[in-house]
């Protein structure tokens, strides 16, 4: 087989998504704090160099993660705010929710423990709702998302996160 650009450029590429893969799965495994770079690229078979090739930290890769997949979640046109708002925590409800529940409780827990992995997602969070609302609504808002979530996680799954935050953005309808 003919070693080329492309070539290269598919390895690099497979080594990126197993670096991905692997980084999410022991975080979610063992917590962010307690995954190191070495674990990440011994455990995906891969070098120092091809991780700091796609990412400059863990963090670096949290963060582009989390901003590629909710950046899928944004609707985009001419949709009211409210359309806009509802799409978006609700389909990322969903995605947390179908993650499972032990990942959602260990998520909480970082967040809890002031680490990155947890505060990240509250950021990109609080940010996206601030391009719709003002920051008083802003945080009342993703208030109530991470409240339901946290009792959705406090009752061992028994509280339907989704009902609690449909029902409280209902009041931003007419906007």
């Amino acid at each position: 087989m003919k070693y080329n650009n492309e070539t290269r450029l598919a390895k690099s590429n497979e080594n990126k998504n197993k670096i991905i893969e692997v980084a999410l799965k022991l975080i979610g495994e063992k917590g962010f704090d307690n995954v190191s770079v070495s674990a990440i690229t011994k455990e995906a078979g891969v070098s120092k160099g091809a991780f700091y090739i796609h990412f400059e930290s863990k963090e670096d890769l949290i963060v582009k993660q989390i901003n590629l997949f909710y950046d899928d979640m944004k609707l985009e046109g001419d949709y009211s705010k409210y359309e806009k708002l509802k799409h978006f925590l609700i389909n990322s409800l969903k995605h947390i929710m179908d993650s499972g529940l032990k990942m959602c409780q260990g998520w909480f827990s970082h967040s809890v423990q002031g680490s990155f992995y947890g505060k990240s997602k509250l950021a990109y969070d609080l940010g996206y709702v601030k391009e719709l609302y003002d920051v008083k609504i802003s945080n009342e808002i993703i208030s109530v998302y991470y409240g339901a979530l946290n009792l959705w996680c406090f009752t061992d799954g028994e509280i339907d996160p989704k009902a609690i935050v449909l029902n409280y953005i209902e009041k931003f309808k007419e906007e």
